[in-house]
């Protein structure tokens, strides 16, 4: 008895203790009501890249306590999480965030780094700003090339550029005041410009390398002369090299795949495998320029190619055959070639047809042999479209085009085209006969950050297999890749997908803005796609995305991703809401909204093939 009795007061002991805990938690006492503020973003030492304002976003206990950052005070939401837009200025630049609870006050600083923008300079003092020199990297032109040279300095002056032993005085004209632009706005925002002023001071001038000019390198002087005869001088550390013309440069890419872009690290263009020939025309930093036809080039990186030896002809072929083979879940279209050359590949909706055209080829196309039995492949077309372009049409008998690839075997380039799945279910497993490859964004990496600290890769994680689930239910194969927070780069999740045969390669992010975007006035759901293939399933599943998450639309997206590049599946990725913004982030938290979000992604899915089976 004295045991039980001992036993019972220590328990009644225990539940006093465990309430006089939680009393002092609820009823702090004085001098211990401090409140705990956690800033999620920025961190300490970020660079932001904002034009004049940007946000602050993180949670505090009491979830009642106000927030101030630089003296405004914060957006606050019912879980404790707060956001709010602050005008910055180029610098090192402090955040001051301040909570006060009850007297007691909590100080949190973040120190970040936000880079200069373009201004106008002094106009009492003649000087050229070196920071603001173009071009600033090696470059390699041929007679014909132009040159436009940037620089700025003391605006209303006079300028001149100096080529020496080409021209000593190249006459450069300011430009009107220019404004700064923000892509961040333009592409997420209101488009709304910078609060920034006109940028004055900028020269310019364009040259036109001449047949006469002698080949070899050049070094370039810019001149800033004032109205009173007043000069200061800038000779740049890039070099201008003429190149001869006489024997063309041959270079071989050495990489399993080369980007060719439209300009030096600018947009894409071409995607290229290892052992093409290219012809060499011109150097800009660190790109070649390659000519593809008498009006077409492209850039590849200096990197991604082996010079061969002085001498070695441009890369050329004949194209005499091209015949097709039938397979259960593709069609393939192989041409004989004498080397590898440049491709591109164009996909068209209206009508279905695939168009490849071959750069330095010259057709003698008598024969195209067709493997008839199959329905899928429609009438195959050459032309010779321009002097060294070949072009392959291909119509193709479908409402969707499923995917395609292309590669080299030897010198022999194969074209496989990409058949519809074999649905085996009836209305209860539409998708039987489907398999669908599912990517919960980022792991190893966190991805974005919500207001209460949780991370993207962490929230699609959850959806990932919610999705799974969902779309098992309805007959599908799903395949995740990656199954725990651990996981892969991007070009080995498509890859993945690819070696499995996925019919369709579904990525799943929650949304964060660039900095200087306003995320009270941009927000919501949006899908993005790369291909013309994968444009029917993004427009599906935004539409019924935005059935089920009531959120604001915030767009359908052509964008150059990675994941969104594969061209042998649909493919799409979704943000469904922003984690980085408290309201929103409350509702990826929520089992209901996970719920809603992936109803939207399979009721897309479903309604994509429906279409596509209307045939």
């Amino acid at each position: 008895m004295k045991m039980v009795f001992r036993h019972r007061i220590f328990n009644n002991f225990g539940w006093w203790l465990i309430a006089a805990i939680l009393l002092a938690l609820v009823f702090p006492a004085h001098g211990q009501s401090q409140p705990r503020l956690s800033v999620v973003y920025p961190k300490e030492g970020d660079e932001i890249f904002a034009p004049d304002s940007t946000f602050v976003f993180g949670h505090v206990f009491p979830r009642k306590a106000p927030v101030f950052v630089n003296g405004i005070r914060a957006r606050k939401y019912k879980n404790g999480t707060f956001m709010v837009m602050v005008p910055v200025q180029p610098g090192d630049f402090r955040f001051h965030c301040i909570s006060i609870w009850k007297g007691d006050t909590t100080v949190v600083d973040r120190w970040v780094s936000i880079p200069t923008y373009l201004e106008t300079g002094p106009a009492d003092t003649l000087g050229i700003d070196t920071t603001y020199i173009f071009p600033v990297r090696p470059m390699e032109l041929q007679p014909g090339d132009k040159v436009t040279f940037l620089m700025k300095g003391t605006p209303g002056q006079k300028a001149f550029v100096t080529l020496a032993g080409v021209i000593d005085y190249l006459p450069m004209v300011e430009l009107r005041p220019r404004k700064p632009f923000y892509w961040g706005e333009a592409v997420f925002g209101q488009d709304r410009p910078p609060r920034l002023p006109e940028v004055q001071g900028i020269y310019a001038a364009t040259y036109i390398i001449q047949p006469k000019d002698p080949p070899g390198a050049v070094p370039i002087q810019f001149t800033l002369q004032s109205l009173d005869g007043r000069t200061q001088s800038y000779i740049s550390p890039a070099m201008l090299t003429i190149l001869k013309t006489n024997v063309p440069r041959v270079g071989l890419l050495q990489q399993p795949m080369t980007i060719g872009r439209t300009a030096p690290g600018k947009g894409y263009q071409l995607f290229l495998p290892e052992g093409v020939r290219l012809w060499i025309t011109g150097r800009d930093g660190d790109y070649y320029r390659v000519r593809l036809a008498a009006d077409e080039e492209t850039w590849v990186p200096v990197s991604a190619v082996r010079l061969l030896p002085e001498g070695t002809p441009p890369p050329s072929s004949e194209i005499m055959v091209a015949r097709t083979q039938n397979f259960p879940d593709r069609a393939r279209i192989k041409l004989f070639l004498q080397e590898r050359l440049p491709f591109g590949v164009e996909q068209s909706a209206r009508p279905q047809q695939l168009i490849l055209r071959l750069y330095g080829a010259v057709s003698n196309t008598d024969w195209i042999r067709h493997d008839f039995i199959d329905p899928y492949v429609g009438e195959i077309q050459w032309r010779q479209e321009k002097t060294d372009v070949y072009k392959l049409i291909i119509h193709l008998n479908t409402l969707q085009q499923w995917g395609y690839r292309v590669y080299y075997e030897g010198t022999n380039l194969f074209l496989e085209i990409r058949k519809p799945p074999r649905f085996t279910g009836g209305r209860r497993k539409p998708l039987k006969g489907m398999l669908i490859c599912v990517d919960p964004g980022h792991g190893p990496d966190d991805g974005a950050l919500g207001a209460t600290g949780i991370t993207e890769k962490e929230a699609t994680l959850q959806y990932a297999h919610t999705l799974k689930n969902m779309l098992e239910s309805k007959g599908a194969e799903v395949f995740l890749t990656r199954d725990g927070q651990q996981g892969i780069n991007l070009a080995s999740r498509t890859k993945i997908a690819e070696a499995i045969d996925a019919h369709l390669f579904i990525s799943i992010h929650f949304n964060a803005l660039p900095d200087g975007v306003n995320p009270f006035t941009s927000r919501g759901t949006s899908t993005y796609y790369y291909h013309t293939q994968s444009y029917p399933l993004a427009k599906f599943v935004q539409k019924q995305l935005l059935r089920r998450t009531k959120l604001p639309n915030f767009g359908l997206y052509y964008d150059n991703l990675a994941v969104c590049r594969i061209t042998w599946m649909p493919s799409v990725l979704v943000e469904p809401a922003f984690i980085m913004h408290p309201l929103e982030e409350m509702r990826i938290r929520d089992a209901g909204f996970r719920r809603a979000v992936c109803e939207g992604i399979m009721k897309g899915v479903l309604d994509f093939v429906k279409q596509a089976r209307a045939e």
